[in-house]
């Protein structure tokens, strides 16, 4: 979209000033300020090279330029930058010529072509019961993914599901001792969830238990029959659960593989690591030590009892994902707290001589925060995935029944809605940042919220429904007023966006530009009148209607959120 205006501009500047035409086109942008143009070009670096003021050859460059870029109407030197000004008809022959292209998705590229991108993002510890974390990483995750299929890669989504480990010796002997005292019938998550935090309180009292905890997970890693029919039960019941929830946000994962799946792979990263002379001894169990400049403790590989650890099936699993699913990327949707674990993780990959480490990321995300501060599942206390998505549910149903109680199907829009609620409150934030958690803002049709950009795209749908007819598939006028100017330009950075919200791996670049895109598309249609206008204005305003219902339904695709019909 966008991207043939920076085209034009970059070639026709190549030309005149010597500079690479992918240089020029990276410095392109679009200013902050609407009224300066729709791009500019800074000078100060060709200025530089040339020993010339900034705003001396900016005004050169502008005058010789002048009338000589085609689809460009002005162009005005201002300090060390030049402005251009894009003509109305450049603008929306741009945009409908995307909007035709019948061979790329709206948003799409195909600059990832050929390539696999890995995204690991979800990743429950099973037999508890998922919480707002896992909510996180669930959705910024599908939302990653997302937007590097948007990038023409192929995309392998992965629920790295923790699924072994101590805890689950820790759980198998409490349900060995106490399972006959709870339902497992009725709730077996929670019931799951009471003998995690019972353990761990009858454990402060009798430190021995510790011990039989770790015995019993040695048990299941020597394949106990007993013990692994235990681990096996918990595993099934908790994907019961979890699937109900992955099917209310539409979350997609290609492959399940959890801790366990790396367990006969351990051996060969252990080897690999005494071939490079990597593992020492540390008080009985087996490190990676870092260079002190590094300030990384070390990374524990193994034990002293002889047990593994997550880091020995993390680096298996990295090494899996590049040798067997090839993957050009690795991608960890992961909280913030695990930052320490992934520096060390990719710095022994790193040591191990593979050049590919440099292509794993670790995606970070903050907090919820809750009255209660940060959550504890030890504790017993947790704010659920399931609580946040069925008490979203619940309160759109309530709206639903005072504002338009005759809607049709309000069971399945309720649960579109709420999605988009719970959705795009965690995307337009910052990842990084902790996220306050705001009710009152998450469900409102008229604030900066998921529901409002729903709406606002229901809203274009009714108006095509009563136009009633085939949308232009020309334009019979030039979109000549302020309003619809400005919003065909915000039309066509929609690919932009998309681009810049992965190559930063933020989707909320995308959630902001979608409520920037309903401002316009809202200032449009209070100043514009669009049914009923003589026949080429109605028809050219009902194009651009369609073009925005368009853009709106594929970015909220992008973020995972579902587009309703009606509200």
């Amino acid at each position: 979209m966008i991207q043939r205006a920076k085209t034009e501009i970059a070639q026709r500047l190549t030309s005149l000033t010597g500079r690479p035409e992918s240089e020029i086109y990276g410095f392109l942008e679009v200013p902050k300020v609407y009224e300066h143009g729709h791009l500019a070009y800074p000078v100060f670096a060709l200025a530089k090279d040339k020993r010339r003021p900034p705003a001396e050859l900016a005004n050169e460059l502008a005058n010789e330029l002048q009338g000589k870029i085609p689809g460009v109407k002005s162009i005005q030197a201002a300090g060390g930058f030049l402005n251009f000004t894009l003509t109305a008809e450049a603008l929306q022959n741009w945009l409908w010529q995307s909007l035709k292209d019948p061979t790329v998705p709206l948003g799409h590229n195909q600059k990832l072509s050929g390539q696999t991108v890995v995204v690991d993002f979800s990743s429950p510890n099973v037999a508890k019961p998922m919480h707002v974390g896992h909510f996180r990483a669930t959705i910024i995750g599908q939302a990653i993914r997302n937007l590097a299929e948007a990038q023409g890669a192929r995309v392998i989504g992965v629920n790295h599901i923790g699924d072994w480990g101590t805890q689950f010796g820790k759980l198998a002997w409490a349900y060995q001792q106490w399972h006959r005292e709870y339902d497992f019938t009725k709730d077996p998550i929670e019931s799951l969830l009471q003998l995690y935090v019972r353990f761990h309180d009858e454990a402060e009292k009798n430190p021995e238990l510790e011990k039989f905890g770790a015995e019993t997970f040695l048990k299941l890693e020597k394949g106990d029959p007993d013990i692994r029919r235990i681990w096996k039960e918990m595993v099934d019941v908790s994907f019961v659960e979890y699937n109900k929830l992955y099917a209310i946000l539409g979350t997609k994962h290609d492959v399940v593989l959890g801790e366990s799946f790396y367990n006969d792979r351990q051996e060969d990263v252990i080897q690999r690591l005494q071939a490079k002379g990597l593992l020492r001894e540390s008080e009985g169990a087996q490190v990676v030590f870092f260079d002190e400049k590094e300030k990384m403790p070390p990374c524990l590989i193994k034990k002293s009892d002889g047990a593994s650890i997550y880091a020995t099936r993390d680096l298996a699993a990295a090494i899996y994902r590049h040798d067997v699913q090839k993957a050009d990327q690795i991608l960890y949707v992961v909280g913030v707290d695990q930052s320490l674990h992934f520096r060390q993780v990719f710095r022994v990959l790193e040591l191990l001589g593979y050049d590919w480490a440099k292509n794993c990321h670790h995606i970070v995300f903050g907090q919820y925060r809750f009255k209660d501060g940060k959550m504890s599942t030890r504790k017993g206390k947790v704010v659920l995935f399931e609580d946040l998505i069925y008490q979203a549910i619940e309160m759109v149903t309530k709206m639903i029944d005072e504002k338009n109680p005759g809607l049709a199907n309000k069971d399945l829009i309720a649960r579109q809605i709420a999605a988009g609620a719970v959705i795009f409150n965690d995307l337009i934030n910052d990842r990084v940042k902790n996220v306050d958690f705001d009710w009152d803002r998450a469900v409102n049709t008229e604030g900066d919220s998921g529901p409002y950009v729903q709406y606002t795209n229901v809203r274009c749908k009714s108006i095509l429904r009563k136009y009633g007819r085939e949308v232009p598939g020309v334009l019979p006028r030039v979109l000549d007023t302020d309003e619809e100017q400005r919003l065909v330009f915000s039309l066509l950075q929609f690919g932009h966006v998309v681009d810049v919200a992965y190559r930063q791996f933020k989707p909320n670049v995308l959630a902001q530009y979608l409520l920037e895109l309903c401002g316009h598309f809202s200032h449009f249609y209070h100043k514009n009148r669009i049914l009923g206008e003589p026949g080429a204005v109605e028809a050219s305003r009902i194009a651009l209607v369609d073009a925005t219902s368009r853009v709106l339904t594929a970015g909220l695709g992008l973020l995972n959120i579902p587009s309703p019909e009606a509200m």
